[in-house]
């Protein structure tokens, strides 16, 4: 039998008692295409492919780490509440009230 916990409380997950909710994010860079039209003509896939191979394993590997990511977490009924109105938690941020000094 697979076991769930909720990714957020950690609480046991009860498969035939309520629903589980599965939350997937995908995080990638995102280039302003305006900053690249101004100037001029170049070959952009190729200016890639150069830098590409002078870089060896271990660091293509930690650029696509950070190019590139997708998540999964499950989440109890009430985090799943709690997500759909804060996936931010933005307002928790501000609650806080750090000092300006």
């Amino acid at each position: 039998m697979i076991h769930y916990s909720c990714d957020r409380c950690r609480r046991s997950l009860q498969m035939d008692e309520e629903i589980r909710y599965s939350v997937s994010i995908e995080i990638q860079v995102a280039l302003d295409s305006t900053e690249y039209e101004m100037g001029e003509d170049r070959d952009h896939l190729n200016e890639l492919h150069e830098i590409l191979e002078r870089l060896d394993d271990s660091e293509k590997e930690e650029i696509s780490r950070f190019a590139y990511q997708r998540r999964r977490f499950d989440l109890c009924s009430s985090c799943h509440r709690e997500y759909v109105n804060n996936p931010l938690a933005m307002e928790a941020a501000a609650k806080l009230g750090f000092s300006q000094n």
